[in-house]
């Protein structure tokens, strides 16, 4: 079952694509436990991976449970909609196994400064993650 994102992730370039399946990869490994849920939404993240061997480098990492080394992403600076839809995609892979833990919320915390976002909206897509966690029990 294909993860359908929220990302608009035709307007990304091959490099932004990659990145994003990267920060994907990350948050699925951030706790250390790699559930089916989260390998799932992980695996569909690939199929718009253009590259074969970015698409290989990234499950190597899965499958090595080796966190990838991620850089600030570039380009969007006036697309603030797109770099929060990702952030959004991200949490939702994070909480795909119900849980989310204090590892994930400090990588989710990174890879939202990554992006550009301060710590207070950050957190406030943190809360939103925890409050669609407490719906899902």
């Amino acid at each position: 079952m294909a993860v359908k994102f929220k990302t608009p992730i035709q307007a990304m370039d091959d490099k932004q694509k990659e990145w994003f399946a990267t920060a994907m990869v990350s948050m699925v490994l951030a706790d250390g436990n790699v559930s089916q849920g989260e390998v799932e939404s992980l695996v569909s993240s690939f199929a718009f991976v253009n590259s074969p061997g970015a698409t290989e480098r990234l499950k190597k990492f899965l499958h090595y449970k080796t966190m990838p080394d991620l850089q600030a992403f570039t380009g969007w600076q006036k697309n603030l909609k797109g770099r929060a839809l990702m952030l959004i995609d991200l949490m939702e892979t994070a909480i795909s196994d119900r849980d989310f833990s204090p590892k994930e919320r400090e990588q989710f915390l990174r890879i939202g400064k990554m992006l550009g976002f301060s710590y207070d909206k950050i957190e406030q897509f943190i809360q939103m993650g925890d409050n669609a966690l407490q719906h899902m029990e």
